[in-house]
């Protein structure tokens, strides 16, 4: 099942079980796919890549403004709650990250693929690696993991 259709069925579910706070959720997830997807530079099909990309980016931000209202102080934990129920509502649609050894050996299979450890292949190696694995790993894990591949 895509993900538009799932979120269709979710919406359904929520609008009958009156379920105000998922069906707030839902119709803005949905509400920032149409923005994207009617903009004057969008290219490209509406599929779950897209959708993925627009909870992640829509996850991303939540984030930030949990650290802002943190700083409110009391004044911002109500907003702060109603956060954290977005993002785990949001969670399976989140990429699940990988460790640093599973990094690791992605990293020592693009410098061997390209012919050995050369600090001049970062940029490569660092491109290489976010592209094959778009999603799975952080791009500072995957960073701080090629700078320690090239030196070690």
């Amino acid at each position: 099942m895509s993900i538009e259709q799932d979120f269709t069925d979710k919406l359904k579910a929520a609008m009958r079980a009156k379920d105000k706070q998922g069906l707030l959720l839902i119709r803005m997830i949905k509400s920032r796919v149409k923005e994207t997807t009617t903009a004057a530079n969008f290219e490209g099909e509406v599929d779950d890549a897209l959708w993925l990309k627009v909870i992640r980016s829509y996850a991303k931000q939540q984030q930030k403004a949990i650290a802002l209202y943190e700083k409110a102080g009391d004044d911002g934990l109500s907003a702060i709650e109603g956060i954290k129920w977005e993002l785990n509502w949001l969670e399976p649609y989140m990429p699940k990250s990988v460790d640093a050894a599973t990094v690791r050996v992605w990293v020592d299979e693009v410098i061997a693929g390209l012919g050995g450890k050369d600090n001049a292949n970062f940029g490569a190696v660092m491109g290489a690696v976010m592209k094959a694995h778009k999603g799975e790993a952080t791009p500072i894990l995957i960073r701080e993991t090629v700078q320690a591949a090239l030196q070690g």
